[in-house]
């Protein structure tokens, strides 16, 4: 029989007089069931997407299901559905990069999902690594298929076993079991993959058998039909039976095929839809062209209006390395530029330096380890061991720093001056103009002066004074 649950698992109405019913299920593939009831007032209305069928102990998500009206004029309902792992098709990571054991692997997947780790028979260390969007699903496939293993499903409990299924002698043999056979070769891959649709009469369900001749999915099986020249021994990857009477059932017989997960996933893979990352590469009508790494330390986008190049912190966050807006003439760099050769107009580095496109440089302040050759330097302070050119003007030339002994040219009225480093800094010898006042000091106050073409010399309080057109004075007496 088949109990309809509603979401908490709790029953709504139990089906026994349903028909076209099966269960097919694959090595790490697809699990499903189908069934069909006639219309019934009271409990087709639970056969809906949402509820659940319970099935010899399994649970199995109703995905689809559809009403017909046959010739008779009855009601027939459809009904489709999922073993509950397919629910981890729904959820998925950005990445999934590790290594680890298959345990360690499988929990941190299978992680706030409701999903649990059951048996896992397999230790050795794998790697699985997803640089791109990927669904839990395909993840623990994945996982599976690096360890060499097979998953096996019981409602929300996940298992992975190192083989399913057993080796032993139970012969599909035309004549005997062996109803129809069907050679089925694919390619569609790339690698063609030769496997064998079987249609079997199970004869476990006879009495006279007792389960001799029972098989599972996963056993390995002897396929015989001498009339084909058919004599294998293969693999059983996937079963098809009725649950409600195991008679007439249809096993395929190979090395490999694809699931429906598989399918979907490569077609998720390998087509490129709107917004979604295919492999580290997203198109949109956002952003258009987006390339990230799987470890988010770098990002490019690239459409009509901007190329960016960025620089990302692990975490999501990202900042422009190279920007490109050609329609506002803007392009920024930051990090080392190397080059050969730059040619260009300006410059413009911050508010403190530039270069226009004369040459003409301006900056705050500069340090040179070389040779400075200028036909003309103009500033208000020069401070150097050696100054060697044709020109130097300037407000002041100095020597040395005020305090210090020095030689001072000062500019206007042509000051020149000549000082110790004596405490108080005395002047030992200065010619002073004050604009047609010419003096020239000596030390201790010694003056020479010479005045409107007189000549005066004072020293120690003293004077001589030379006035050639009137005479020479000495000591006030006129000779």
């Amino acid at each position: 029989m088949i109990t309809i649950l509603n979401e908490q698992h709790k029953p709504l109405a139990v089906l026994d007089q349903y028909f076209d019913d099966e269960i097919t299920e694959q090595v790490n593939g697809l699990y499903t069931l189908k069934f069909s009831v006639y219309l019934d007032d009271l409990k087709s209305p639970y056969i809906t997407v949402g509820n659940f069928a319970e099935v010899e102990g399994q649970y199995f998500n109703i995905v689809h299901h559809r009403r017909t009206r046959a010739d008779s004029g009855a009601v027939i309902i459809s009904a489709e559905c999922e073993q509950v792992a397919y629910d981890l098709i729904y959820h998925t990571y950005d990445q999934f990069i590790h290594t680890g054991t298959p345990t360690t692997l499988l929990q941190y997947a299978l992680a706030g999902t409701g999903f649990t780790l059951d048996t896992v028979e397999i230790t050795e260390l794998v790697s699985v690594e997803f640089k791109e969007e990927a669904s839990v699903r395909a993840i623990i496939i994945a996982i599976a298929t690096a360890a060499g293993g097979e998953l096996k499903f019981d409602k929300y409990k996940i298992s992975l076993l190192r083989r399913r299924g057993r080796e032993h002698s139970v012969q599909f043999r035309f004549g005997k079991n062996l109803l129809g056979i069907v050679k089925d070769v694919d390619a569609k891959t790339g690698t063609a993959v030769t496997s064998y649709e079987v249609n079997v009469v199970e004869l476990r369900s006879l009495p006279e058998f007792a389960m001799l001749e029972a098989f599972e999915l996963g056993d390995t099986v002897d396929i015989i039909d001498e009339e084909l020249g058919i004599n294998e021994k293969q693999r059983i990857i996937q079963y098809t039976y009725s649950p409600r009477m195991r008679i007439n059932s249809k096993v395929v017989i190979a090395s490999a095929i694809l699931g429906i997960q598989d399918t979907i996933y490569r077609l998720q893979k390998t087509s490129v839809a709107k917004d979604k990352w295919m492999y580290g590469v997203k198109i949109g009508p956002e952003e258009g062209i987006v390339q990230e790494r799987y470890d988010k330390r770098a990002k490019s986008i690239w459409n009509a209006d901007v190329f960016k190049m960025q620089k990302g912190d692990g975490s999501g966050s990202y900042t422009d390395a190279l920007y490109f807006n050609p329609a506002n003439g803007e392009y920024e760099f930051s990090g080392i530029v190397r080059a050969a050769q730059f040619i260009g107009g300006s410059i413009q580095i911050g508010s403190n330096f530039s270069v226009d496109q004369t040459g003409h440089m301006k900056a705050v302040g500069a340090e040179f380890s070389g040779d400075i050759t200028a036909s003309v330097i103009t500033g208000g302070q020069v401070n150097g061991t050696s100054i060697t050119g044709g020109t130097v003007i300037g407000a002041t030339v100095m020597t040395s720093y005020y305090g210090d002994a020095r030689v001072e040219l000062r500019s206007g009225y042509a000051d020149i001056g000549v000082f110790s480093s004596a405490p108080g800094n005395p002047n030992i010898f200065g010619i002073v103009d004050n604009y047609n006042s010419a003096t020239i000091s000596l030390p201790n106050g010694g003056d020479l002066i010479a005045n409107n073409n007189d000549f005066e010399i004072v020293a120690f309080n003293g004077k001589i004074e030379i006035n050639a057109p009137d005479g020479v004075y000495i000591n006030g007496i006129r000779f």
